[in-house]
């Protein structure tokens, strides 16, 4: 619900949000300035019977003192040119300038109110604030959602850029955004009489006598809580009425300067007039014959509350509550825009496969999926759990591949478990997880749907997990799934597999498993829309590891115009004649695809050169049984071959990094070199690095010492597993502790490259290193200062 009220309510409001917040932003600048430009009183610095006085010295005809909620001083008088406003120092009295709001600023603070509209637009203005406000409130449960519970409710966004955009300065306006809404709605409210308007004592006004026999009666006085008491005061008729100079009047006296709203003079030809005095806690009239209260009443609580939620609106007076608003109002239209975006992005990547697709996507909202056969019937399940449809879309592809092999396939959304499935040999779940470890949609309902299943004897589990390691619950949700398969007992065909970011790698290497262990060939197209083939030359290669039985290559290629052969031809024909010859653009941690001959499935290298060094450089060893890795060390200088590039833009060093630990162990050496290479800044690298012996397998042995004579690479910490003192990478990382620990406290962001067990060890030690200073390597991934490939 929350989720359906956040997007169909933003896509209408957003334009007027934006338009609204834009204009209260400038209003803001406004009151920022007014702000920063008024001298200074404070409290106790001076009474107001003196600034009063010193103001009617340089005024005479002073009608008015008032002070703005900025602090600003005015004094309003009449002349010969007619009424005027000066903005004066309330410490001297003296002008300072001429007070007159700018032509823009009355302009956009009516447009802001109403649109300029009046009253229609005053209520359209009103509807647009109940929006956002309904946004902040969704969007809030929508955050807490995504990243795992309010516990985590300041956790770092992960994401693209816009979903980080998106949630980080949402998070920061939420506050803003409440107070904002809220307050003027309460203001809407109180200009249509919805509430009652607050408004300053009602007092009547004196009457003051000048006649012959006249006695003023005695007043009961109040000043700042203190009671005073006019005794009888006599008059003759022989005297005219003589005024107290305006300093020696007592409950001006009594009041501070700081806590007046606004003061107006009697008027000198009429001597019935009296000083009225409104002050932050009430309003009441001078006598200024006695210069005692004639009548006082304090303001109410419901109009110290109202002007208090008038002041939250507009900031004047709240200093860095002002500052904050106007960065709110600033926020609000990129947080649209970027909502916007996300949205644009889900429907774009919802009907990415064309026409067919998107009304399977329909027909998927809804519950319906084309099946080649029923639940019952089927001798394969699959139950997808998607939240943007990317899931879905592969649990498409690898039915229609099941189904093109000749099974009996059911496909349906995991909501829709059923409690038994008579036929089933095989169930496969895949699901991605929604923020940090939650269910997608379409899944929310199964774990407790699924405590009901039963399937056949022989019939075998395969989960399937879509995540991204950027988030700390990464597959979270299918590792729930996964238990739940391992509780209730069912057979397993194939261990939990985990894909990151859709890994087209990982994905034809689970396919290719599942092709071995069902003895059917399983075709799938995947992701060939986005590869572009091009063709590629060996010209050199080194050999490393020979010694100790495990070879390892590294082999620099170019690229080829016209090759007279190619060793593995694609099997996608349409693809290869509509691809380029010339050179890719990629980057090192990129990753070059190549397909052996007689495979349907692509390998993945890292690449240890980027497009400005004019070749791709590899570097690989030689698997027992290796088909990719026994062709590619087949190779001889000449030989041409097809590849493409897939981007890995998140394995990259950061560039804002004060310093850069790279570890790694045998081919994982190669991106990290790359990135050495590329360190023209000189930003302090460290690489720490693992092999088996060092005259056999330390691999670009003479590279890395002319990094360090160029100062490309600060330090290279070598460890080798099979020497006379045998060591691991991690061994080198525990002995560096305390360096380690310090260059991380003062910046320092990891990458991490080779083989997955390895780089869990170093994950380890890098835990127990930053333990003591209350931090984790989750932590460091939740702010991108560690990333890794590893295989």
């Amino acid at each position: 619900m929350s989720r359906l009220i956040h997007t169909w309510l933003a896509l209408p409001a957003t334009v007027f949000i934006i338009i609204v917040a834009l204009s209260g932003c400038i209003l803001s600048l406004e009151t920022l300035n007014e702000a920063a430009s008024s001298p200074k009183l404070n409290t106790g610095q001076t009474s107001l019977a003196t600034l009063a006085s010193k103001v009617k010295q340089g005024y005479p005809n002073a009608e008015q003192l008032t002070q703005t909620q900025n602090g600003l001083f005015l004094v309003s008088y009449s002349n010969d040119q007619g009424f005027n406003e000066d903005q004066i120092d309330p410490v001297t009295g003296l002008r300072v300038q001429a007070h007159q709001r700018s032509d823009l600023y009355n302009w956009m603070k009516n447009f802001h109110r109403s649109l300029r509209m009046g009253d229609v637009g005053r209520l359209f203005v009103a509807v647009v604030a109940f929006a956002l406000l309904a946004l902040s409130l969704s969007g809030l449960f929508l955050m807490i959602r995504r990243l795992g519970g309010i516990r985590y409710l300041f956790r770092l966004a992960k994401g693209n850029t816009s979903q980080k955009l998106h949630i980080e300065l949402s998070r920061f306006a939420l506050l803003g955004s409440l107070a904002l809404t809220v307050t003027g709605l309460f203001l809407s409210a109180t200009t249509f009489s919805l509430i009652p308007e607050a408004s300053t004592p009602d007092l009547a006004y004196p009457e003051l006598s000048s006649s012959e026999e006249t006695l003023s009666e005695s007043v009961i006085l109040l000043v700042q809580g203190t009671q005073a008491q006019q005794t009888q005061a006599q008059r003759t008729q022989a005297q005219p009425i003589q005024t107290l100079p305006i300093d020696h009047l007592p409950a001006l006296q009594g009041v501070d300067a700081s806590e007046l709203v606004s003061l107006e003079f009697p008027y000198a030809d009429d001597p019935s007039s009296v000083y009225t005095l409104e002050t932050r806690s009430g309003l009441g009239y001078i006598d200024p014959t006695t210069g005692l209260w004639l009548d006082y009443q304090a303001h109410s609580n419901f109009y110290q509350i109202s002007q208090f939620i008038r002041a939250l609106h507009t900031g004047e007076g709240m200093g860095l509550w002002t500052l904050f608003l106007c960065l709110t109002s600033l926020a609000l239209p990129v947080i649209g825009i970027t909502g916007i975006l996300i949205w644009v992005r889900k429907r774009i990547n919802s009907n990415a496969f064309g026409e067919k697709n998107s009304l399977n996507a329909q027909r998927y909202s809804k519950g319906h999926t084309q099946n080649d056969a029923s639940a019952q019937e089927a001798n394969i399940i699959i139950l997808a759990g998607s939240e943007g449809l990317s899931t879905w879309r592969f649990a498409q592809e690898f039915s229609q591949a099941l189904i093109s092999a000749g099974n009996k396939v059911h496909l349906n959304k995991m909501n829709q478990v059923e409690n038994h499935y008579e036929k089933a040999t095989h169930v496969f779940l895949m699901s991605s997880t929604y923020g940090e470890g939650q269910a997608p949609s379409s899944a929310s309902l199964f774990l407790d749907k699924a405590k009901l299943l039963s399937l056949p004897k022989d019939c075998q589990v395969s989960v399937l997990g879509f995540g991204d390691r950027q988030f700390t619950q990464f597959v979270g949700f299918a590792k729930q799934i996964e238990a739940l398969v391992t509780k209730k007992g069912f057979k397993q065909m194939l261990p939990f597999t985990a894909i990151d970011q859709f890994c087209q790698a990982s994905l034809e290497t689970w396919i290719e498993k599942v092709s071995t262990c069902l003895n059917q060939s399983l075709c799938l197209q995947l992701d060939h829309k986005k590869v572009s083939p091009f063709q590629m030359q060996l010209f050199e290669q080194r050999h490393y590891g020979d010694e100790v039985n495990a070879p390892v290559r590294v082999l620099r290629f170019k690229a080829i115009n016209n090759p007279t052969a190619v060793l593995n031809p694609t099997t996608d024909e349409a693809a290869m004649l509509a691809s380029e010859t010339s050179w890719p653009e990629f980057e090192v941690g990129d990753l070059v695809g190549i397909t052996p001959p007689g495979s349907n499935f692509a390998r993945y290298y890292s690449l240890a050169s980027s497009d400005q060094d004019d070749m791709v450089e590899i570097c690989v060893r030689k698997q027992v049984d290796g088909e990719c890795s026994g062709f590619l060390h087949s190779l001889k200088e000449g030989d041409s071959i097809h590849a493409f590039i897939q981007k890995k833009a998140s394995f990259r060093p950061a560039q804002d990094a004060s310093s850069v630990i790279m570890i790694g162990a045998g081919t994982g050496m190669a991106p990290l070199h790359g990135f050495i290479k590329q360190n023209e800044k000189q930003v302090p690298y460290y690489l720490y690095w693992g092999g088996r012996l060092k005259h056999s397998d330390f691999i670009y042995e003479d590279s890395l010492s002319q990094a360090l004579a160029t100062s490309r690479l600060k330090q290279l910490r070598l460890a080798f597993s099979r020497s006379s003192k045998p060591q691991y990478v991690q061994n080198l990382l525990t002995d560096d502790a305390k360096d380690i620990s310090k260059r991380i406290l003062d910046g320092a962001h990891i990458i991490v490259c080779g083989s997955r067990v390895m780089a869990n060890d170093v994950r380890a030690s890098l835990d127990h290193i930053l333990k003591q200073e209350q931090l984790s390597v989750s932590q460091l991934e939740q702010a991108g200062r560690y990333v890794q490939d590893v295989y």
